[in-house]
């Protein structure tokens, strides 16, 4: 183990991680993926819901509470529909990459709210803040599970695109100098443009 090199020791960690670890989720990435996506809607819907009874709950008298809880529902939503773009459309590296940073920031995000209605709801005896709360916290364990899996997976998720391919010549594209086009067939390459040639 001490002489493989720093690349060597990464990958097979990763391939440790990949097919021993995750060893359920193994042979079927993307359908654990999807099923941990579909649950993290479901608690959003939830978390709508909820979020909308402690917004017109007179009991939580903080303004900034009851916008923080529903501003965070709505970048949820918002979350939701990217992501599920992301997951059925546009499986990219970087389209993945952007879609895992931003599940781990709303993680924390989550865990953060859960903190703030935890306290809210102890202080001041408020059930809509200590549901919120819990659904909070349900949802930081389901986004955290789903980084992760993204994470491990993604190489399992990306679907390489071709590149479009360009006809030199045609469509109003100019070939680049040096490559034989109709015109310019029987020129040699290094020759200056506009010079008459023999």
């Amino acid at each position: 183990f001490f002489f493989f090199t720093k690349t060597q020791k990464s990958t097979m960690l990763f391939d440790t991680i990949h097919d021993k670890v995750c060893y359920l989720c193994a042979d079927k990435p993307r359908r654990a993926i999807t099923y941990a996506w579909f649950s993290s809607i479901l608690l959003v819907f939830i978390m709508f819901i909820v979020a909308c009874v402690v917004s017109s709950d007179a009991s939580t008298d903080s303004k900034a509470l009851k916008f923080a809880g529903f501003w965070t529902v709505l970048l949820m939503i918002a979350l939701v529909i990217g992501g599920t773009l992301v997951m059925r459309r546009y499986q990219t590296p970087l389209a993945l990459g952007f879609f895992l940073g931003v599940v781990v920031v709303m993680a924390n995000q989550c865990l953060i709210l859960t903190a703030i209605f935890g306290e809210e709801s102890e202080k001041n005896s408020d059930e809509a803040a200590g549901t919120f709360a819990t659904f909070s916290f349900f949802l930081f364990g389901v986004y955290s599970v789903f980084a992760a899996m993204l994470a491990i997976f993604r190489a399992d998720l990306v679907q390489e695109q071709e590149l479009p391919s360009v006809t030199v010549g045609g469509a109003g594209i100019k070939a680049p100098t040096g490559v034989p086009t109709p015109t310019n067939a029987g020129v040699p390459a290094n020759a200056v443009p506009g010079t008459p040639t023999k």
